[in-house]
């Protein structure tokens, strides 16, 4: 649901368009892809659709049109998904849909965008400025289009990144129909803000970077309404105990963030860490790793990749649920550096607690010059038998899934 905020953000650049007169010719692009998931077990409640099988489709065009010699961008990119069995999958959004303004030495953007901050492989732990699109992918690197008004400057110093966030976007969330949901439906038709302002509460946010030799670092803070809500209980009315589903709950945060990467040699040092206030106590949260690349295995052309993190978040029982309090992620990353720009993936985050684990694996490779062809895997193994015990991960643990989609790009 978009705020009026964000209404103004999307009309704002088309408006913009429109009145430019000598505007050159627009570039068509973006991808439609079909996709299926199978799910080797059978769902792990009741009320879930019985079906293993999951197809959809997805399409997601690209348009983009400069003028004003280069020095304007207009950038609309809308996304569509339908999905045959999984009725919450199915769900429009618009990505982009902004103008960008080129200075000197800065730049400007109006409209709904997308802003990516981290370094880490195995959680984007920082990463704030946009929601998560959780019925996309529950790895969290889907994002719904944020609207905004986003102010860049670049120097000596760095570079400085200052945003202002007009609108709200909630969470998406699966159905309780549908696979890979919580362990409790969320019943997120009836939200709960902390601001009254609600959805019309602005937020703002801020980012300095600067790259020291081999080094990239970067300080952020945000203010505002956070981005992962509390699920917050709901009883069934005069029956008490056991609550039968949750609400979201969006809090008002401060969270500051540092990221570090460092690139010595064949080794890739990376650092996220954060302080955020709001949800309870304040807590801080880090994920550090390395990445160790060994080029050209066996003098064949194929790169072989690393990886070793550890994941820690202190915050307490009445922040939102997160699996990753004290975990370790091992992986490594094969870049086979052929025609087909074939890349595999395969990793694992293990909890030091209950030794649950979470694999993942990642394949893609090119079919000719428009066609692609991605495979993922994503397997839960060790699941807490009880939903006390580790309330982020006993709903999925019945849910792994082997994941095939076929993309055409134009």
């Amino acid at each position: 649901m978009f705020a009026n905020g964000a209404v103004v953000c999307i009309l704002w650049p088309l408006a913009a368009l429109l009145v430019v007169s000598n505007a050159s010719a627009g570039e068509f692009s973006g991808f439609i892809a079909a996709e299926t998931r199978f799910f080797t077990e059978s769902s792990g409640f009741p009320e879930q659709r019985g079906s293993v099988w999951s197809p959809s489709g997805v399409a997601q065009p690209e348009f983009r049109q400069e003028f004003n010699e280069g020095r304007d961008r207009f950038t609309a990119i809308p996304f569509l998904r339908l999905d045959a069995n999984q009725s919450s999958r199915s769900h429009f959004d618009v990505r982009e849909f902004n103008i960008f303004h080129q200075g000197s030495n800065w730049d400007f953007r109006f409209g709904l965008g997308k802003v990516f901050w981290g370094v880490a492989e195995s959680r984007h732990l920082i990463d704030i400025v946009n929601q998560t699109d959780l019925v996309e992918n529950i790895d969290e690197e889907d994002k719904l289009g944020q609207p905004m008004a986003n102010l860049n400057f670049s120097g000596d110093f760095g570079n400085l990144s200052l945003f202002m966030l007009p609108g709200f976007r909630e969470r998406t969330f699966i159905g309780d129909r549908d696979r890979l949901r919580f362990q409790l439906p969320v019943d997120d038709k009836h939200s709960v803000y902390e601001s009254s302002l609600e959805q019309w509460h602005v937020d703002f946010a801020g980012r300095w970077n600067r790259t020291f030799g081999d080094w990239d670092v970067g300080v952020a803070h945000f203010w505002g309404t956070g981005r992962e809500p509390r699920l917050v209980p709901q009883f069934p009315r005069g029956q008490g105990f056991p609550p039968d589903r949750v609400v979201p709950y969006y809090d008002i945060i401060n969270q500051t963030s540092l990221d570090v990467q460092g690139a010595v040699g064949n080794w890739l040092f990376k650092l996220e860490a954060m302080t955020r206030g709001g949800q309870g106590q304040r807590f801080a949260a880090a994920v550090a790793g390395l990445e160790y690349t060994f080029y050209g295995v066996l003098e064949s052309s194929v790169d072989v990749g690393v990886l070793a993190e550890y994941l820690y978040d202190g915050r307490d029982r009445s922040a939102p649920p997160t699996p990753f309090d004290h975990d370790v992620f091992v992986g490594t990353r094969l870049n086979f550096n052929d025609e087909q720009s074939t890349e595999l993936l395969i990793g694992g985050v293990i909890d030091q607690k209950t030794q649950a684990t979470l694999l993942n694996v990642e394949a893609s490779r090119r079919l000719g010059d428009n066609w692609k062809i991605e495979v993922e895997g994503r397997f839960f193994e060790n699941v807490p038998s009880s939903r006390f015990t580790d309330v982020a991960l006993y709903g999925l643990r019945q849910d792994d899934y082997v994941q095939v989609s076929v993309a055409w790009f134009f």
